[in-house]
């Protein structure tokens, strides 16, 4: 009588733990699904916004490994965000483009020195973002960093799915596109504002400020800035 109400007991532990590790098991399924619905309903929300002025350091929605790939996603989008609004920041700016004008050429003229730095430090900053940004497109150069992670396969390809499949390929891409011909012509415009500055160095005394604009008292010179000047208005 006691072995058979023993082995009852012993079977209904069994079926208690059973039922415990179904439902244990369930609840990390259902929690796993879940936090995967919350990473793509925020990826989502970050998808609405606009690159070109909006941040990214959102805070982190998730847990667990799922929480690494939520953040790794937001710190490259801030990341490539900062400094796409750095290279506006810098293309917008207000003394670039006053660079040519009679104004800047009384005040700094005729040796330049301070439009001589800016225009260097201006066109060095740009194009080091550029690189980065180039760099930062690349497939490769994306899934490098998320990968010292050291997740399972399966969190490398939901990262790689949801910034790369996802958000890559349509705006970055794109975005790269209209910064890569915006960076070319700023980068003429700046190479030319540069001959035009290093021509009034070199011919100064050869020219002067009158009525608000600049007069040249040599032809020579004259041609040499009208032909600079024409490559800016083209």
């Amino acid at each position: 009588m006691k072995k058979r109400k023993l082995k009852r007991n012993v079977i209904i532990v069994a079926c208690v733990l059973i039922v415990l590790i179904a439902f244990a098991i369930g609840y990390i399924v259902f929690s796993d699904l879940k936090q995967e619905d919350v990473l793509r309903e925020e990826i989502a929300i970050l998808d609405k916004k606009d690159i070109t002025k909006d941040r990214y350091n959102t805070p982190i929605k998730t847990h667990g490994d799922y929480a690494k790939v939520e953040k790794a996603i937001k710190s490259y989008l801030d990341d490539y965000a900062v400094t796409l609004q750095a290279i506006m920041k810098l293309i917008d700016d207000d003394k670039l483009a006053n660079m040519l004008t009679a104004d800047n050429y009384q005040t700094d003229g005729p040796d330049f020195v301070n439009s001589k730095k800016y225009l260097t430090e201006t066109k060095t900053s740009l194009n080091e973002k550029l690189t980065k940004l180039t760099n930062m497109t690349s497939t490769e150069a994306i899934m490098q960093e998320f990968n010292k992670e050291g997740l399972d396969e399966y969190y490398n390809d939901l990262y790689r799915e949801l910034i790369v499949n996802d958000i890559l390929e349509k705006d970055l891409t794109s975005a790269k596109t209209t910064l890569d011909e915006a960076s070319q012509q700023i980068n003429n415009l700046i190479s030319t504002e540069e001959e035009i500055i290093n021509l009034l160095v070199q011919n100064k005394g050869k020219w002067k400020i009158e009525n608000n604009r600049i007069v040249f008292l040599e032809t020579s010179a004259l041609s040499q800035y009208n032909e600079l000047a024409k490559k800016i208005a083209n």
